[in-house]
């Protein structure tokens, strides 16, 4: 089995459309203004995002998470979130059934979405007296927080109104990455209830998204919106080609630098085997280990033919839009598959790795892909 080559641990995404303008009608006052949405997509966005077919994983998960940051009655923070082939998985704990709901309906509004897994488990927070804060307060921390993130020096992101704890951010973000960067940072400021944003941001990845040259210092997050996604990519183009875990076993989510591991493993020396691996990857700076042991399944004791396994790999890579102008060769032996030849960028790797681990009857990997330069990745 090949190693990751360096390509394939900078993160390359597809132009796909992620964030838009909240309607006018938000600035209205009272619940009324609670209510509006703050992340619908542009009439224009729709026929971006649907031109190269079904959004990827990382787009589905991106908006995802901007959804869960704005929508009502979610504690995003505690929220961990990952898409495995359109399959969105949540994590984490949230302190009602109904924030857990919430969560849920949040998710599956976003388009491209297959299913919706919630692992959300209810842990009722301790009582506690709730901070007021004025809303001309948080105006202000919240415009400190925002101009103290380094990740947001080349973009222009200020708060436009606050209202009953509702922050409401407009301006421009020079990425999507900015764009949920800056949501992210508002939330966190105590006191503020919801975030709802007027942000005008790119509707395709921008080429500091797609890719990063040069070292993967500790200080990767703060410096770059971006980073959660190249390491993100990065670990689980790792794991999969890996072949100590089923696919569908681990999920991974990247914050400021911190991965986070949910989901199941069949052994200890699995959980063992995957956070390691994890570890290698440049720019983490820690590993938050939530997986959880679950002895496997006896196997069929009829194998699936190769020829059988590499059919069906073959026909899910050319129904696949993404990878449409890849070149890949696909060899199964004894139920492992090899795939060779080239792909545009580290999301088409990690899309081919994931369509062929996910085919059914698919014990192994090798993964000998190659991705294409720079400049043939930025489409």
């Amino acid at each position: 089995m090949t190693s990751i080559s360096s390509a394939a641990e900078r993160f390359i995404a597809r132009g796909k459309p992620l964030l838009a303008l909240v309607a006018g009608a938000a600035l209205l006052v009272g619940a009324a203004w609670v209510q509006a949405q703050a992340l619908e997509a542009a009439p224009d966005d729709t026929s971006t995002s649907a031109s190269d077919g079904e959004p990827s994983d990382a787009w589905i998960t991106t908006k995802v998470k901007a959804a869960l940051i704005t929508a009502e009655g979610v504690p995003s923070s505690s929220v961990h979130v990952d898409t495995v082939d359109g399959l969105v998985t949540l994590h984490g704990s949230v302190g009602t059934a109904s924030e857990k709901a919430n969560a849920e309906a949040a998710a599956r509004s976003v388009q491209g979405m297959r299913e919706v897994r919630n692992l959300l488990q209810v842990v009722p927070a301790p009582a506690r007296a709730a901070v007021e804060v004025s809303d001309e307060a948080l105006a202000k921390a919240v415009s400190e927080a925002l101009t103290r993130d380094p990740a947001l020096a080349d973009s222009k992101i200020v708060v436009l109104s606050v209202n009953k704890g509702v922050v409401l951010l407009s301006g421009s973000a020079k990425s999507l990455s900015d764009h949920v960067r800056a949501l992210e940072d508002a939330s966190q400021v105590e006191g503020v209830k919801r975030v709802a944003s007027q942000i005008k941001s790119p509707v395709q990845f921008v080429d500091s998204e797609l890719w990063h040259d040069g070292e993967y210092e500790l200080d990767l997050s703060e410096r770059f919106a971006a980073s959660d996604l190249w390491i993100t990519t990065a670990v689980k183009s790792r794991l999969l080609a890996a072949n100590y875990t089923p696919v569908y076993g681990i999920n991974v989510d990247t914050r400021r630098g911190e991965v986070t591991l949910f989901g199941v493993v069949d052994s200890k020396h699995a959980k063992a085997s995957v956070v390691a691996e994890t570890r290698k990857v440049p720019g983490v700076r820690g590993v938050v280990d939530a997986l959880q042991i679950v002895l496997p399944e006896k196997e069929s004791a009829v194998a699936e033919k190769d020829d059988a396994i590499q059919a069906a790999i073959a026909k899910r890579i050319e129904a696949n839009h993404q990878l449409a102008n890849a070149r890949i060769v696909v060899d199964v032996k004894n139920g492992v598959a090899r795939l060779s030849g080239s792909v545009l960028s580290p999301l088409d790797r990690l899309t081919a790795l994931t369509l062929t681990r996910t085919t059914h009857g698919v014990r192994g990997l090798v993964d000998e892909l190659k991705v294409g330069p720079r400049e043939l990745s930025a489409r």
